[in-house]
């Protein structure tokens, strides 16, 4: 399947950013998969418009990778790499507006049990002279 099926076919299930800051988590289209990542920083390369994107992606073991990129490819822009179809996109993690309907904590079926303090001797503070 192509990068472009596969990105739009997650737009239709995923909530994503349309900008991509240090701290974010992307997701990650490569040949071999699709992989998380967090964005530890973006920072500007020699060449005009084009970025030092350094991420870790999160597979086992965590690996440190650095893309050289420019800014609509760290929003979801389908690249190469090697010849190879890749995209990043950062994931929108804030709550979702739907709200989930709680309900009430259900009674215990047996009765509740209260605690007694009991005080012994020992307990009692010595008396002072």
């Amino acid at each position: 399947m192509k990068m472009q099926t596969i990105l739009a076919t997650l737009k239709t299930h995923m909530p994503f950013k349309s900008e991509t800051v240090p701290g974010d988590i992307v997701l990650i289209g490569m040949p071999t998969g699709l992989f998380y990542g967090v964005v530890h920083s973006i920072e500007p390369n020699i060449k005009k418009n084009w970025y030092n994107v350094n991420f870790k992606l999160l597979v086992v073991p965590p690996t440190d990778m650095t893309w050289i990129l420019r800014e609509p490819q760290m929003t979801g822009e389908i690249f190469t790499i090697n010849g190879q179809e890749h995209f990043m996109i950062a994931v929108d993690t804030r709550p979702s507006d739907k709200t989930i309907e709680r309900q009430p904590p259900q009674e215990s079926p047996r009765p509740k049990r209260k605690l007694t303090l009991i005080k012994s001797e020992d307990d009692v503070p010595p008396e002072t002279a």
